[in-house]
């Protein structure tokens, strides 16, 4: 009887202990926002770049833009939002290089796939 109750009790503290860590889908609207940010944030950055704002300044939209794609969470988007990530990475280390060339090159790169992503979300929902 002993071991019955250890191991119920197991069960009960997995089971709280899971749900406790359960993290809720979020929702289509929330998606969608995550989606438009991001692009918002990335199109700002690469219309700062052309304008030659500093680099700084353009690093800090960058970076506000990787946090905010973070939020984009849909498992059939995931590989394209760690792929358009990637890319706007790349284009935080150019900038950090002053390789502004490379940077507009990213931008526009960031950009394209965070509309492919916007269509394909649209398309699917």
């Amino acid at each position: 009887m002993n071991t019955f109750k250890k191991i119920l009790a197991s069960f009960v503290v997995a089971a709280m202990s899971s749900s406790a860590f359960a993290v809720a889908n979020p929702s289509y609207e929330e998606v969608r926002a995550a989606i438009d940010n991001t692009l918002a944030k990335v199109e700002a950055a690469q219309t700062a770049l052309n304008s030659g704002n500093n680099a700084e300044a353009v690093v800090d939209m960058v970076t506000d833009a990787r946090q905010l794609q973070k939020d984009i969470a849909n498992n059939v988007l995931d590989v394209k939002r760690n792929q358009a990530s990637s890319v706007l990475k790349q284009a935080r280390t150019a900038l950090l290089k002053n390789d502004f060339e490379a940077a507009k090159v990213a931008l526009a790169d960031a950009v394209k796939r965070y509309k492919e992503i916007q269509q394909l979300y649209a398309s699917t929902h």
